[in-house]
């Protein structure tokens, strides 16, 4: 048992030690870190959590995620500021929302007309009478 506990060990201070080592090459991700080191994504954050308490690592930038959020941290070694990230105003947010609700609100109308339904009325549409 001790045997195998102390290969666990090694195992786990070889995977410490390529989280080190690519940090002092360069910035990585929490997800680039655990592909390097072997370890999983889980134990990764937690480790990089346990290496910003101890301002060891710091955050030093920010990558976008699907919706263009900063959402994803890249870590530096060192005792840096950690980047902030970008919030958006609420105006934008507000307006972002707006034209969402306009082009849902057009495209509602215009599914109506298409399958002749009596909610959406044409104007300035000339009809058989009119022509």
């Amino acid at each position: 048992m001790i045997k195998e506990r102390s290969v666990i060990h090694k195992v786990n201070q070889e995977c410490y030690a390529r989280v080190f080592k690519a940090l002092m090459s360069e910035p990585h991700t929490a997800n680039d870190l655990a592909e390097l080191s072997g370890l999983s994504p889980l134990t990764t954050r937690d480790l990089l959590r346990v290496l910003k308490k101890h301002k060891v690592v710091h955050i030093s930038a920010w990558e976008q995620d699907s919706r263009g959020r900063d959402m994803i941290a890249v870590f530096s070694l060192g005792a840096g500021r950690d980047k902030a990230r970008y919030k958006m105003p609420r105006s934008e947010i507000a307006k972002r929302y707006r034209a969402k609700r306009k082009a849902l609100e057009e495209q509602t109308t215009l599914n109506n007309l298409l399958a002749g339904g009596t909610h959406a009325v044409l104007r300035d549409t000339p009809t058989a009478s009119t022509v």
